[in-house]
């Protein structure tokens, strides 16, 4: 009996990923620790030993073969838009509708179906390659593609969670280029993109103030969308280039709202300085590097899509929650992954570590 002999994972991408996690789990303790008496520490090791365990079960997982099984990826599918309408018959929380709550137990569909989107749009562009050459066959599939990502995004769009909306249409996008789609594609649809994007923005108030506390976020009233900002950028400055030292922050003590989760790099950014802040991109810039190459490596076209759109799916956020806590951004709610607080954002994040694992597997040494 030929029993085929499989290739270890990738252990650096692991230890890089592992090192973000226990960043994390460390300074959602000392962000809440004082104030919550180790509630959310003690929810965020619960949510690392569940999204580790899936880590696990999802790093043997062959989703080569999700190419054979056109029911599977349908229906999964249609289970997600279920989820994504499931969260608008729960209780609101913050004013939104994005988690299922049964019993205390909360679960947000939106943050799973990022990586979803990212194996579901590599299939079709993988699915209908030989269409990319010839224009007549390429436009009805890419509309295919597009309202088929357009239903689920207007379902998170309307919870409203613009900012997980936007993630994934980049992401999207990147897979669809990297899937060889036709560059006129991206020569007619980006303008259209940026002019949508824009009537999205100043159609709400609060997401017109949120942009222009990104310009100037002392002009804005320090009880209002700026002060977020002008938190973080004090929680910077006092931490210099060594920190306060660990637990010893000022900001997290009722200074900077909710320090635990889309703003953590603030409060590491306080406590260990520039250094520890840099500790932090450097894992992310290591996680990059060891993705690409996985991606690289890849003989087969479908994984090599999958494994560039998981790295760039974690990636892209790091960099955008690390520009919005530096100012460097406006304000988009988006988490910093592995490091900020959020059950469904943690467990997510391991099952496409998980998954990008099992594709390192396939990769040629």
């Amino acid at each position: 009996m030929n029993i085929e002999k499989q290739n270890p994972v990738d252990r650096w991408l692991l230890l890089f990923a592992l090192l973000l996690m226990v960043f994390g789990v460390a300074w959602v303790y000392s962000a809440t620790g004082i104030r919550h008496e180790n509630t959310f520490f003690i929810r965020q090791c619960v949510s690392g030993f569940i999204g580790i365990a899936l880590m696990l079960a999802f790093s043997h997982l062959d989703i080569s073969r999700f190419l054979s099984s056109h029911k599977l990826m349908r229906g999964t599918y249609v289970i997600f838009i279920f989820l994504l309408i499931a969260v608008f018959f729960s209780p609101t929380r913050n004013g939104a509708h994005r988690w299922i709550i049964i019993s205390g137990f909360s679960l947000q569909p939106s943050e799973f179906f990022k990586p979803f989107s990212v194996i579901w749009t590599s299939w079709l562009m993988y699915r209908h390659r030989e269409s990319w050459t010839k224009r007549r066959e390429a436009i009805p599939k890419l509309v295919i593609l597009f309202l088929s990502l357009l239903l689920p995004m207007t379902l998170i769009y309307m919870e409203p969670d613009m900012g997980t909306t936007i993630l994934i249409l980049f992401v999207s996008l990147l897979v669809i280029f990297l899937g060889s789609a036709p560059r006129w594609v991206f020569v007619f649809g980006l303008p259209v993109l940026v002019i949508v994007g824009s009537l999205i923005v100043v159609s709400k108030e609060y997401r017109y103030e949120r942009i222009k506390a990104f310009f100037n976020p002392a002009s804005v009233d320090l009880s209002g969308t700026g002060y977020q900002a002008e938190q973080s950028l004090i929680a910077f400055g006092n931490g210099g280039v060594l920190g306060v030292g660990p637990a010893a922050g000022q900001q997290k003590l009722s200074f900077l709202p909710e320090a635990h989760t889309d703003f953590i790099y603030a409060i590491i950014g306080e406590e260990l300085g520039l250094l520890g802040t840099s500790v932090v991109w450097l894992l992310f810039a290591g996680f990059l590097w060891r993705g690409c190459r996985i991606a690289l490596a890849c003989r087969d076209p479908f994984l090599r899509l999958c494994a560039g759109g998981f790295t760039i799916l974690i990636v892209s956020q790091a960099l955008i929650n690390m520009s919005v806590v530096l100012n460097l951004a406006p304000n988009t709610g988006i988490p910093l992954p592995f490091v900020s607080y959020g059950g469904s954002s943690l467990m997510a994040t391991l099952v496409c570590l998980g998954l990008l694992l099992s594709i390192s597997r396939k990769a040629v040494p």
